[in-house]
C-alpha cells in the first residue's frame, strides 16, 4: 500500500478500519474469489470489493504473487 492510500487508511474511523483490515487479511489465499470485477472487463487484475459505506479497488499479481491496494472509498455512512 503506498503511503498516501495508508494515510486513506489510518484515518477510517475504527470500525471501518478493522474491516478494511479483515477483508485484506481474509482475500489474501484468494483475492478473486473476495471481489467483484473493477471496470467493464473482467481482466482479473483489477478487482474491488464494497461492502456497505466502503469500497476498496485491488491490483492483483499473479507472477509477483501481491495484492495492491489502489484505493480506499469510505461514504461515511456506517
Amino acid at each position: 500500500m503506498d503511503p498516501t492510500i495508508h494515510e486513506v487508511y489510518a484515518s477510517l474511523p475504527d470500525k471501518a478500519r478493522d474491516r478494511v483490515a479483515r477483508f485484506l487479511l481474509d482475500s489474501l489465499t484468494d483475492p478473486r474469489g473476495a471481489t467483484a470485477p473493477y471496470g467493464d472487463i473482467d481482466d482479473g487484475v483489477m478487482r474491488l470489493w464494497a461492502s456497505g459505506d466502503l469500497a476498496v479497488v485491488l491490483l492483483v499479481g499473479d507472477t509477483s504473487k501481491t495484492v495492491t491496494v489502489l484505493g480506499i472509498t469510505y461514504a461515511g455512512l456506517d
